[in-house]
């Protein structure tokens, strides 16, 4: 890289320093030549250069797993994915009222929604994503193709935005967060879950921590900066916790070559079976692994 000056944090105006040169793409092999850069005063990681909203959908290879159609096989990793998503949908219909609305932003292959629309058939849902996998047998579901940031939505206005493990992918975080607030009827819901940069197993596991997905994940967020950064963007109330952890992710990023490309069966589930227990003792004492955050859009908004 060259020795130009690095430009100041998006989120606070500190100085960034270079955090992590020799990374690369261990799930895909998508060649991509950014360096992660990290703020000294926030800590928010970013990408120099950074990554322009154009580039975005080459960071995704034909093969991207939620880009993928949604598997009917009966396997482990299925059926732990499906038990996920139902505990996750019953939390999600908690803050829909009767009648109500829920966009999914990188809503993929569709598999969440139809799980949110078993468990609530009076919601209207609508999707986005920046590939339309021709989503179908969701109920009363309205998709979008493209970019939140440049959809028209002609005025339509949602209950709760749903956001999986997606704020790290998009271009600029902030604008992105400002659309969901504008999108939000009043004391709507943000709801979404997004990588903690101060997770345990990223101390652990260094470059090949899967929570960098590098070069998907474009800016890494962690617990400290997250609550400022939602209220900067028109959210207040912001509720934090951790999560899961991406053990069995990083050490396939470690010792296997391109595991993206390939099915996870039993020893995905044997991984995350046998971390479970630390992960759910760690989120006692601290926030770790994959943050789960919940905000209410404000007044003013």
């Amino acid at each position: 890289m060259s020795g130009a000056s690095l430009p100041a944090c998006r989120n606070c105006a500190g100085a960034v320093a270079s955090f992590i040169d020799e990374i690369e793409d261990w799930e895909y092999g998508v060649a991509w030549g950014s360096r992660l850069v990290m703020c000294s005063e926030c800590g928010l990681v970013s990408h120099d250069p950074p990554v322009r909203a154009h580039e975005i959908e080459r960071l995704y290879p034909r093969n991207y797993m939620a880009h993928t159609p949604a598997s009917r096989s009966r396997s482990i990793y299925g059926w732990l994915k499906g038990l996920l998503a139902r505990r996750s949908a019953r939390a999600l219909a908690r803050h829909i009222p009767a009648g109500g609305s829920c966009l999914e932003v990188g809503c993929g292959n569709g598999s969440f929604l139809a799980v949110l629309g078993e468990a609530r058939g009076d919601v209207a849902l609508a999707g986005v994503d920046i590939v339309d996998l021709g989503v179908g047998g969701v109920p009363r579901f309205t998709f979008y193709k493209g970019q939140l940031e440049d959809i028209d939505f002609r005025g339509r206005r949602f209950d709760v935005i749903y956001c999986s493990n997606l704020i790290e992918h998009v271009p600029d975080p902030f604008v992105f967060l400002r659309k969901c607030a504008a999108l939000l009827r009043p004391g709507g819901v943000l709801d979404g879950i997004t990588p903690d940069h101060l997770s345990l197993d990223r101390y652990l596991m260094g470059r090949y921590w899967a929570g960098y997905h590098y070069p998907r994940h474009t800016f890494v967020f962690n617990h400290r900066n997250l609550g400022p950064i939602l209220a900067k963007c028109g959210f207040e109330g912001a509720r934090i916790g951790g999560s899961y952890s991406f053990w069995y992710l990083s050490f396939a990023n470690r010792f296997a070559t391109l595991p993206g490309t390939r099915r996870r069966g039993l020893l995905f589930a044997a991984v995350t079976a046998l971390f479970l227990p630390f992960d759910l003792l760690v989120n006692l004492f601290r926030c770790h692994g994959s943050m789960k955050f919940l905000a209410r859009r404000q007044d003013a908004a």
